[in-house]
């Protein structure tokens, strides 16, 4: 298809990719806000719940990168298929789940969907519009993202006050039906990839399995003693993986994308920044719901009001964020979204008992201010570091790399939770020492956020 003809209908590929970037947002908010209903009827700890959100991070940690190779060849209309198809079917698996092992499965089924639709779609959007509208084409994407995470908590707080959690899984059946019968509408019209590259699925897979067994080990300190076979036996597969991975890319002729890259300081700088905003946002906000139904008292309905306050700020902010840093570059913006997090988490950690809900508002302004301020930016940065053929396995790179910050940032802090839960316990109410256990998890969020507006500031301003 000719360039000019691509870049002219630029926004029906958008809308068509937003879909699939919304549905999964819109699934991962809509189960935030449903954890404490699902630990309840389900019978199980904040650990073991965790493991419906891990689950799901986890496989897209695993497949994000092969997806973004993979894509190269069969080019957007296969990939788009394949996404929807599995998270179809995985939405429908959650919601016939009895127990917390199958839900957890059905998680993974959902996770392997969004992993095509993760890895493909700042590639898409960095394809097919021009250089000059490339922040405004990926701040949109931003707010399909903000979108997806805006609807979310009302929508599962309302399904939650008239059904029980089955129901916010039900709810993804006819967007993606929609969106299946919009893949077969226009992607046909846009060209496959690279038909001749062979992909280097190997060196991709060694890097996921490293990844994947990191975060599992880490999550598995809490469980296994440091004496455990087991752990040990996950830590060097993670490491021979991870060796394995960097003797291939030393290799030109085999490398995925090549540790040359890793020279390239808006590349290294923009996925260390991003890192470490998923790892501390996600972290913190996966018992922000616990706190507001375990201690202030709240039901479902006002947790997703109040949890919606932050993807709204994005929403809005994210669009503009991303049109002025094709004017002024990344490095203020970045380094100020992240400071602004910074605050908002400072502002976190002061949560009592007897909190204010306005005190929370202003806490979720300022995350959510930042968060909107950092996301496209940085994205920008990211994806405009490199050259055109390396776009959609950079795509899957960024979106592993989001994926894995979610990952760790759960995994550390329920680790941490449930450690400091334990040692607690002493105090007696459950909402003391739920307050005691909380706090020093927002104090690593703090730190992973300076670190990050640390490499904000260490970036170039605009992409060569």
């Amino acid at each position: 298809m000719p360039r000019e003809l691509v870049r002219n209908n630029r926004y029906k590929f958008f809308i068509v990719g937003a879909l699939g970037t919304f549905m999964a947002t819109l699934d991962h908010s809509i189960v935030n806000v449903a954890l404490p209903s699902i630990a309840a009827d389900l019978s199980c700890s904040v650990d073991l719940v965790a493991w419906v959100v891990l689950a799901y991070s986890l496989t897209l940690i695993s497949l994000l990168m092969v997806f973004g190779a993979w894509t190269e060849r069969r080019g957007y209309l296969f990939a788009y298929k394949f996404g929807y198809v599995f998270f179809l079917a995985g939405s429908l698996f959650c919601a016939l789940s009895p127990n917390i092992y199958l839900l957890i499965i059905g998680r993974v089924v959902q996770g392997i969907g969004s992993a095509m639709f993760a890895a493909i779609g700042p590639s898409m959007v960095t394809t097919v519009f021009p250089r000059e509208d490339r922040g405004r084409g990926l701040g949109m994407m931003m707010m399909m993202v903000s979108g997806g995470l805006m609807v979310g908590p009302p929508l599962g707080g309302l399904l939650l006050g008239i059904w029980s959690w089955p129901a916010i899984f039900f709810v993804n059946l006819p967007v993606g039906a929609f969106g299946l019968t919009m893949v077969y509408r226009y992607f046909p019209l846009l060209e496959k990839k690279q038909e001749g590259r062979k992909i280097p699925l190997f060196g991709a897979a060694c890097i996921s399995l490293a990844l994947v067994a990191a975060i599992f080990t880490l999550k598995m300190i809490t469980v296994l003693s440091l004496s455990d076979p087991t752990l040990w036996v996950l830590v060097i597969l993670s490491l021979t993986a991870l060796t394995v991975f960097l003797k291939i890319e030393s290799d030109s002729k085999k490398a995925l994308i090549g540790l040359g890259i890793l020279r390239n300081r808006q590349f290294t700088t923009s996925l260390g920044a991003q890192l470490m905003y998923f790892a501390g946002l996600s972290g913190t906000l996966v018992l922000v719901p616990f706190y507001l139904e375990r201690v202030k008292g709240f039901v479902p309905q006002q947790v997703g009001c109040i949890l919606m306050i932050l993807p709204v700020l994005m929403f809005l902010v994210a669009p503009l964020a991303g049109r002025l840093s094709d004017k002024i570059g990344f490095r203020l913006l970045t380094t100020l979204g992240m400071l602004g997090i910074t605050c908002g988490f400072y502002l976190l950690s002061g949560l009592n008992t007897d909190t204010s809900t306005m005190y929370l508002v202003l806490a979720l302004v300022m995350v959510g201010l930042g968060a909107g301020t950092f996301g496209s930016p940085n994205s920008s940065a990211l994806m405009g570091s490199v050259t055109e053929n390396q776009r959609a396995v950079t795509s899957g790179i960024q979106a592993t790399n989001r994926n894995m910050g979610q990952a760790l940032g759960v995994a550390i802090a329920t680790t941490l939770f449930a450690f400091f839960e334990a040692r607690h316990s002493y105090l007696g109410d459950d909402r003391l020492v739920f307050i005691a256990s909380f706090r020093p998890v927002v104090y690593v969020a703090i730190g992973l956020a300076l670190v990050g507006a640390t490499f904000c500031l260490a970036r170039a301003n605009r992409s060569v």
